[in-house]
């Protein structure tokens, strides 16, 4: 007994461990850190709890423990246990069929099977309809399950009854009836509402596989299905056959040439009886339901005497259906209309009992559609997903939407209604006609009646319009309410009318007129809400003289932009624009207080200062209180929400001063609490800086410019500085002076020589450019300069001109000066400094000191310099600062070897070396 029930458990939790998907090993190991393969029994039931969600009783539990508790004691064995739960069969058993110990989970996820028994007959019904779902399923690739699963958010394989409806796919000849009876079938007792999906996907696929096995053993007879609806009346005429196909071919947008041209490979408009047959009843046949009588005279009609059909001829006929081709070419003729209803779905005839019933049960339907106010279309046409909305559905939609909308009828009425309402081309319901005749105030097409004529069609009288009362509609407000919308919110009228006038006549219609406005902002989605009175007296106003049904949309556009200026007032260059304060209105319903007595304005400003006072006195932040009241951010509160502000600010108020508040801030819209906030904590506006900071600009440009203190005064000067910077950076001068002499004549303008030696960042000054200019003038044009004049005095420093000519000269080597040597010092701080460095040499040629490595370390960029202070840091852990014992001694230094870095005296710890390794008689750089 034990065994059976250790093994029901573990076959459990095998269903659900392969259900989830969870391998219970990994969360075991968890709790083993030796991998021991043991756990404690409250580790283990944990487990099972915790991940697999698996809670068992206690007796469950002792059955369990028992079976995997080793002699250890207090631990349970979970390798064994996993390995029986996972392991579909014991590897190491050789002596038996791996088949034979291999066990299978139960068919259902998590659950066990839940087919409910019927009778035999619904039995054999339902075989024969899967054997049909397989067949369609296999034919287009469908999957049961994968529609499905889309539903099953929680992955148990069961969904709703309405879920399977919606979801399962099926072939048009499924009926309602087999719909029911599947669902009758697959219910889940356990669950009401619920369907065992998955027990249906997993029929199928084992039903797939055994007729798989059938046409192995026994291959299937090859059926012939007649798809073609056959004729219901006796014979009819040739006549009435061609009108039919012509409105279906009109109707369902068919181009019948394309059904035969792929058997007419010589494109001779000739082909056999078959093929002309196959490719009607495929074009056409089922939309205008064709019998094959119908079919076979069609095919003597354009017979030819060796016993062909002339398809071309059919085909153009129906190709020009109520058309003439090349119209364009003949203005006179006379095309032929289809007659009144002919293209329209009309709706099938029943019988005067059926006629009646019908029209109870629609009559009930009006009824209860009129007293809740139910707008049906919108339900209909979420379900009609084809290209242009083909305005059917099918009657399982159809019953659903109605089953949605709680318009109840009973089955035997719902067959009549969908009798009534069915499509005779697809069989489907004609949801538009349905809606049209339930609700009286939907409008989608006319239907015409059997006596109407075109010319009774096209002389119906409208409904008649009653006159608009305008009497109480003031235009001067109404233009000022208008003036402030637009701008409030800085609108271009004209982008909202002339797109309605391609011609630029000045006039669109009514409607259009109407539509501008609304997409103006002037409707109930917009910011104000045009009346119908509001919106006639504008029309009245603004209506042309020549065309009443036009508005003069232009004259509309200049008085309302008025608002941002005048029109011509470039002509008059003295007239004022008004401000645009005056334009701005205040909320309709606003009271004006000026009107107000000064008692109440008294009483106000005592309530304010009170108020004032409070709020100053505890800090608070009223505004945040009343913006979550303010849903639509538009500044206003109900007044009831004004209070409720006020009572959580702790801001008490008697009546008579909420009512004074409110007198004062209420209009129309609601509370207008960003006025009272303004009142209660006004906010100084922002100072004006711009004129200031433009100011401050202007004196920060106008700096005086001091005259450079290295500025060269001669010629020489200047081009030993752009000798030596071309030297030491490798400049080619040439090639920013000749972009400016697109025609290379070897002059350019004075003011781009500047320009291209800027570029060049020689950092000249003024002066130096002068003198520049003046030596390498162009002769005969004063404004002009010789670059290439220039170009050869600084290219000789790395070559001589025409060298070729001279094989055995030798160019002088250009040596850049260095800046420390060029300096010279007064006589006595000379003196002064010779002694320094003497000692220093001295010292150096004795200890053989090396210099320049620590120098280097201070020397990142590598430029030859170092600041002072690390020049004397350095000296120190040479134990050379000694040598110099006063202050007046490094200030010769200093100034012997100064050199200028970005304005900045650093010391050029190169020449220093380079003078001591002299002193020390050093070979060059060898120390």
């Amino acid at each position: 007994m034990a065994a059976d029930v250790a093994l029901n458990i573990e076959n459990n939790i095998r269903t659900t461990a392969e259900t989830k998907r969870i391998r219970p090993c990994e969360f075991f190991q968890d709790y083993d850190r030796l991998r021991s393969g043991y756990v404690t029994e409250t580790q283990f039931f944990r487990v099972l709890w915790e991940n697999l969600g698996i809670k068992l009783t206690s007796q469950q539990q002792q059955i369990l423990a028992a079976k995997y508790r080793p002699k250890k004691d207090g631990e349970v064995n979970y390798k064994l246990f996993c390995d029986v739960i996972s392991q579909p069969f014991d590897p190491n058993n050789l002596q038996m069929d791996p088949d034979t110990q291999k066990i299978e989970t139960t068919e259902f996820l998590g659950t066990m099977r839940s087919l409910m028994p019927l009778s035999s007959e619904k039995e054999a019904r339902i075989e024969e309809l899967l054997r049909s779902l397989q067949r369609f399923y296999k034919y287009r690739g469908l999957n049961l399950r994968t529609a499905c699963e889309d539903f099953d958010r929680h992955h148990i394989g069961v969904i709703q009854e309405s879920q399977f409806y919606r979801s399962f796919p099926h072939p048009p000849e499924v009926s309602e009836e087999d719909m029911a009876l599947l669902v009758e079938k697959y219910r889940d007792p356990d669950r009401p509402g619920l369907l065992n999906y998955l027990n249906l996907h997993h029929d199928m696929v084992a039903l797939g596989e055994q007729m798989a096995r059938q046409d192995v053993i026994l291959p299937q007879k090859t059926e012939i299905t007649d798809y073609l609806i056959p004729t219901r009346g006796a014979d009819v005429t040739l006549q009435q056959i061609f009108d039919r196909i012509r409105v279906a071919v009109y109707k369902n947008r068919v181009r019948t040439i394309e059904f035969f041209k792929d058997y007419d490979k010589l494109r001779s408009g000739i082909i056999t009886e078959n093929q002309f047959i196959c490719g009607l009843s495929l074009a056409i046949g089922k939309e205008a339901q064709l019998s094959r009588q119908e079919i076979q005279k069609i095919t003597e009609f354009y017979r030819t005497p060796d016993g062909r059909v002339q398809y071309k001829e059919f085909s153009d006929m129906m190709e020009n259906a109520f058309n003439v081709p090349d119209l364009e070419k003949k203005p006179t003729q006379e095309v032929v209309r289809p007659p009144v209803g002919a293209l329209a779905r009309n709706l099938s005839q029943l019988s005067e009992e059926k006629e009646a019933r019908v029209r109870y049960v629609l009559e009930h339907l009006i009824d209860e559609v009129r007293k809740r106010q139910l707008m049906m279309y919108q339900y209909f046409k979420d379900y009609d997903r084809s290209k242009g909305y083909s305005r059917i559905i099918t009657p399982t939609q159809f019953g659903r939407i109605l089953h949605f909308l709680s318009l109840n009828v009973a089955p035997e009425d719902f067959k009549l209604l969908c009798e009534k309402f069915r499509d005779e081309a697809t069989g489907d319901i004609n949801y538009p006609a349905f809606v049209q005749t339930v609700d009286k105030e939907f409008v989608n097409y006319t239907q015409a009646k059997p006596g109407d004529t075109d010319e009774q069609l096209r002389t119906k009288p409208g409904k008649e319009e009653k006159p608009i009362d305008i009497s109480d509609v003031s235009i001067e407000d109404l233009m000022a309410r208008i003036r402030h919308h637009v701008l409030v919110n800085r609108y271009r009228v004209r982008e909202y009318f002339q797109d309605f006038d391609p011609l630029r006549s000045g006039m669109i219609t009514k409607s259009q007129f109407q539509r501008g406005l609304s997409d103006l902002g002037l409707s109930a989605l917009g910011h104000h809400n045009l009346t119908p009175a509001q919106f006639e007296a504008l029309y009245q106003v603004y209506k042309s003289t020549q065309m009443p049904d036009k508005v003069l949309w232009t004259q509309f556009m200049d008085d309302i932009e008025s608002v941002f200026t005048q029109l011509d007032l470039e002509k008059k260059p003295t007239q004022r624009v008004p401000p645009l304060e005056i334009f701005r209105v205040p909320k309709p319903g606003t009271v004006d207080w000026s009107f107000a007595s000064e008692e109440h304005r008294a009483f106000f400003n005592q309530i304010m200062d009170r108020l004032r006072a409070r709020v100053n006195q505890r800090r608070v932040l009223v505004k945040p209180v009343f913006q979550d009241f303010d849903k639509h951010n538009n500044g206003h509160v109900t007044r009831s929400q004004f209070r409720q502000g006020l009572t959580m600010l702790e801001l008490h108020c008697s009546e008579d001063e909420m009512q004074a508040l409110e007198a004062r801030f209420c209009n129309d819209v609601g509370f207008d609490y960003l006025g009272f906030l303004q009142e209660l904590q006004p906010v100084e506006p922002p100072k004006m800086m711009y004129y200031e900071r433009l100011e401050e600009l202007r004196k920060t440009n106008n700096k005086i410019k001091f005259e450079r203190v290295d500025m060269a005064k001669d010629l020489e000067s200047i081009l030993i500085k752009i000798k030596t910077k071309v030297f030491k950076e490798r400049i080619r001068i040439l090639e920013w002076l000749r972009d400016y002499d697109k025609l290379r004549s070897g002059r350019i303008k004075k003011s781009n020589f500047r320009r291209a030696l800027d570029l060049c960042k020689f950092e000249l000054a003024e002066a130096e450019l002068a003198i520049l200019e003046d030596h390498y003038q162009s002769a005969g044009f004063p404004d002009y300069v010789d670059y290439t004049k220039l170009v050869d005095d600084i290219e000789s420093i790395f070559t001589t001109k025409d060298l070729e000519k001279a094989p055995l000269l030798e160019p002088p080597v250009f040596h850049p000066p260095e800046p420390e040597a060029v300096k010279t010092l007064d006589p006595e701080k000379e003196a002064i400094l010779q002694k320094s460095i003497g000692r220093i040499a001295e010292q150096v040629r004795k200890n053989r000191i090396q210099l320049f490595p620590l120098f280097e370390d201070y020397d990142r960029v590598n430029n030859g310099t170092v600041s002072r202070s690390q020049f004397r840091r350095v000296l120190n852990e040479l134990d050379l600062a000694c040598l110099v014992p006063t202050e007046q001694e490094w200030v010769c230094l200093w100034e012997k070897f100064d050199v200028k870095i970005g304005g900045k005296d650093d010391v050029s710890y190169i020449a220093f070396c380079d003078m001591i390794y002299d002193l020390a008689r050093f070979e060059w750089r060898k120390p």
